[in-house]
């Protein structure tokens, strides 16, 4: 086995490391110089020598012991002098000499203090000051057991390895070098340079290994000789050797360098393994997207160049359509296709190994993209054009057809004299003409949508525009368009006509049905105002209420009477303009006239009831308190003297004659209410309908049955003024014997002496004008006008009736009564008294029975100015 020059250099044992060191912690280095020795030259050993210790190792110092005891002292100095030279700044060290005592005593050296640079010359003795005894080597009197030829035999298996590790390096480095030089090739080259860098990687990976086995058994070696070293010395605590350690430290880099360095060729080959399965699969997609872009530009292209034409009616359309999912079915697989290679692009991993590759694929997908894309678009714009056309046939065909039935079915099939079906098929054509508006606004806008289609420029799959005749389709559309507008103008017309007709229907229909309506609400308030406003009250208070009642029923009933006057004023203006039958309008003419003037006679004579009433109790209770303070006041006629007596009975006199004129008139108007309260509100007029007349006369007895009380209590205010009448009469009677003034005409005008025999005379100016004029004798008027005037004396009732009425100024006392209604003309006047009011009738009005004029003139009377009210 050969050696290196500075390990050569080692074999006579001039330097060594004996594996000690001093007592700072530094590996000692020992010279030896032998008596008869030559020259020396150690400077290669000692650069071995330290080359052995590692950086760190180096940096803490050396200390280099020269024995030159024995040996001349010229070659002491020349050995000192390579030590210095050899031991650099970078390297500190301690030189110690040793030299015999002999001579130090001679040189008078001090052995501790004297030194030459970093030289110490020290005796032996004076060694152990700078080195423990158990770091020396035996040969200077140490206990450290140091075998050279082992030393030597184990440096140079360590610098086999090395030099054989550091071969191993540089051609794992080379082979590192040559698999990542050539990773941007093609594919076929990198193949190729895989199949060789495969051979090469697994004939260095053997080496390796070989190589980390041969440095396992070299550790094991160098330990086991440090182990037997150890276990030879006397001292347990023997410690190992820094070169030892440091050599240790060298081979394990080593072999972990060699392993790293391995690792990296492996790596590097796997991503050389990578890349060539890259690159692979780029090929691939490069030749799909080729593929693809071809397919689109060529066969795709010709298929939808050839279909052009978007129909003229619906099934020429459908027909179409389907022809075009053909096209779309056979690009589906291109599309599939498209999208794969997109999406493998996309997801490809990014690696910068294959860089150039993937960025001329990224440029090869972009244009892929563009041209399906402007392909799809195309072939979107094509089946939207389709489906538009197919749409607009579709709703051109639903139009003429819908618009057809409806014309037939509610517009030429309609009667117009159907009142109740009027409104549902004026409902049903509304709800069509709405459907179909809708339909026709939708059938405009995809027309105008398709025949904006159809102006639309096209372009192919690489962006230019191509030239597609499209100008017979668009005035196709447009004629369609221009015929479903005239159509539409037509339709509307019609069913605008017809709407009017059936709304106008549905009017009078609507309108009669709320005078039947306005009719039963009439009969409803007629029987209501027999059943609960029939009666009268029996005070003042009490009526006054009732006739505010009764005034807001009659406002009520007049509302609902004016309210079916203005529906039969429009149902009879719609029906003339409709120029429908007016029988039915008539018919319900009449009954709504007929409900309302039964309603009114009956809500006239309760309310004149009512009045009277009312006049009666005021008055009867003025009259009443007028006697009572008369009584009174001719009580206190017997305490005055005589005159004073006769001129205040004169006075009383005469304020009783006019009291009990006003007193008789009462009490006549009394008696007259009394019986009149008796009689029944309303008497049926005719027996067609047996039903109502039995619910009305059962309502009339139980309103007369309600007057009862207001019966009696008019009995009773008669009773009670005609008392205070007889008490004042009596008073006059005592006061007038007192006075012996005694008057026969106050005996004949006493009311209470027995009950009176009443005429009451009428007489009719209405005769004159019958006679000029006989054609008026049944004609209807408008109002009665009284005039009053009084008769002096007692007139029978026949020399009134046939006799003329003394003169009188029209303009006296005249009191009008509007809408006083009359029943019969000549008015027939019945013998009712003896004290005669005398009512002459200037103008009749209307016809009532003579008991309503009756009751009117006795009101009159009651008001008129004769009596002093």
């Amino acid at each position: 086995m050969e050696s290196g020059p500075g390990l050569s250099s080692l074999q006579g044992r001039t330097v060594v490391l004996p594996g000690g060191h001093d007592r700072e912690g530094r590996p000692i280095c020992l010279v030896n110089i032998s008596p008869e020795s030559p020259p020396l030259n150690i400077v290669s050993s000692l650069q071995y020598l330290l080359s052995v210790f590692s950086d760190s190792s180096r940096t803490r110092g050396i200390t280099v012991i020269i024995d030159a005891r024995k040996g001349p002292w010229k070659v002491a100095r020349s050995c000192i002098r390579q030590v210095s030279n050899t031991f650099t700044e970078e390297v500190p060290s301690q030189v110690l000499v040793l030299r015999p005592e002999a001579f130090l005593d001679k040189q008078r050296v001090e052995n501790c203090t004297q030194t030459d640079g970093q030289v110490i010359f020290i005796p032996r003795c004076r060694l152990n000051k700078f080195v423990d005894q158990s770091q020396l080597p035996l040969e200077l009197g140490g206990n450290f057991i140091y075998n050279h030829d082992k030393w030597l035999e184990n440096r140079q298996k360590i610098e086999l390895f090395s030099n054989e590790a550091n071969a191993v390096l540089r051609d794992l480095d080379e082979l590192c070098a040559y698999i990542t030089n050539h990773k941007h090739l093609r594919s076929s080259d990198l193949e190729e340079i895989l199949n060789t860098s495969s051979e090469m990687a697994e004939a260095t990976r053997i080496l390796v290994q070989n190589l980390t086995e041969t440095g396992q058994n070299l550790l094991q070696i160098i330990e086991h000789s440090n182990r037997t070293r150890k276990f030879a010395s006397e001292f347990e605590s023997m410690s190992t050797p820094q070169e030892t350690l440091d050599t240790i430290t060298r081979i394990d880099h080593l072999v972990v360098t060699m392993k790293t360095k391995q690792q990296q060729i492996e790596d590097s080959w796997l991503k050389l393994q990578k890349i060539v399965i890259d690159t692979k699969d780029l090929s691939l997609l490069e030749d799909g997207v080729v593929k693809v872009t071809n397919w689109i530009l060529g066969p795709a292209e010709s298929l939808l160049n050839s279909k052009q034409k978007v129909g003229y009616d619906v099934a020429s359309a459908e027909e179409l359509r389907r022809e075009h999912e053909a096209i779309e079915l056979q690009c589906w697989d291109t599309y599939g296709a498209y999208a794969e290679l997109i999406h493998k692009i996309n997801s490809f991993p990014k690696n910068d190994l294959v860089n150039f590759q993937y960025k001329d694929l990224v440029s090869q997908k972009d244009f892929m993209d563009f041209v399906c894309r402007s392909f799809a678009l195309r072939l979107e714009k094509r089946r939207n054009v389709l489906i538009t056309s197919l749409r607009f046939f579709r709703l051109v065909s639903e139009y003429f057809d819908r618009t057809g039935e409806v014309f037939d079915s509610l517009v030429m099939g309609s009667k117009v004299v159907e009142f109740t079906t009027a409104g549902q098929k004026l409902k049903q054509l509304q709800e069509s003409q709405a459907n179909l508006d809708a339909v026709e606004r939708e059938l405009v806008k995809e027309g105008e949508k398709l025949s904006d289609m159809l102006s639309m420029p096209i372009k192919d799959a690489l962006g230019r525009e191509i030239f597609v005749d499209y100008a017979e389709d668009i005035v196709n559309v447009r004629d369609i368009l221009d015929a479903t507008t005239a159509r539409k103008n037509i339709f509307s017309d019609s069913v605008e006509l017809q709407k009017l007709t059936l709304e106008q229907i549905t009017h009078i229909y609507n309108y009669e049905n709320d005078i039947a309506q306005a009719i039963q609400w009439l009969d409803e308030l007629f029987q209501v105002l027999l059943k609960d406003h029939g009666h009268v009250g029996c005070t003042v208070y009490e009526i006054q209420t009732q006739k505010d009642e009764h005034q807001t029923f009659q406002e009520t009933a007049k509302d609902t009477y004016n309210y079916g006057c203005q529906l039969l004023y429009a149902s009879l203006q719609l029906r003339q303009s409709c120029k429908l039958s007016l029988d039915d309008h008539e018919t319900l003419s009449r009954s709504l006239k007929y409900s309302w003037q039964r309603l009114l006679n009956v809500s006239q004579e309760q309310m004149t009831r009512l009045r009277v009433s009312a006049v009666f109790h005021r008055s009867v209770e003025e009259h009443c308190n007028q006697l009572r303070d008369l009584r009174e006041a001719v009580a206190t006629i017997p305490f005055m003297d005589l005159v004073k007596k006769k001129a205040r009975v004169k006075h009383y006199f005469g304020v009783r004659e006019k009291l009990m004129v006003e007193v008789g008139r009462m009490v006549r108007l009394g008696r007259l209410l009394r019986s009149r309260l008796r009689e029944p509100l309303y008497y049926s007029e005719t027996a067609s309908s047996p039903s109502i007349e039995t619910d009305l006369g059962s309502e009339d007895t139980e309103s007369s049955g309600d007057n009862e009380i207001a019966i009696e209590a008019i009995s009773e205010r008669l009773t009670e003024v005609t008392g205070l009448a007889e008490e004042l009469d009596q008073a006059l009677h005592s006061a007038q014997q007192d006075c012996s003034i005694l008057t026969s005409s106050a005996t004949s005008t006493s009311v209470t002496s027995s009950e009176p025999e009443t005429v009451v005379s009428v007489k009719t100016v209405m005769e004159e004008v019958i006679a000029s004029n006989p054609e008026r004798a049944n004609a209807p008027v408008v109002a009665v006008s009284f005039v009053l005037y009084p008769v002096v004396g007692t007139v029978l009732a026949s020399a009134v009736l046939h006799s003329p009425p003394p003169a009188v100024r029209l303009d006296e006392t005249v009191l009008s009564l509007d809408l006083l209604p009359v029943s019969v003309l000549p008015l027939v006047v019945e013998v009712m008294g003896v004290v005669v009011v005398d009512v002459v009738v200037v103008v009749v009005a209307r016809a009532c029975p003579v008991v309503d004029v009756l009751l009117q003139v006795m009101m009159a009377v009651t008001f008129s100015p004769l009596g002093g009210d």
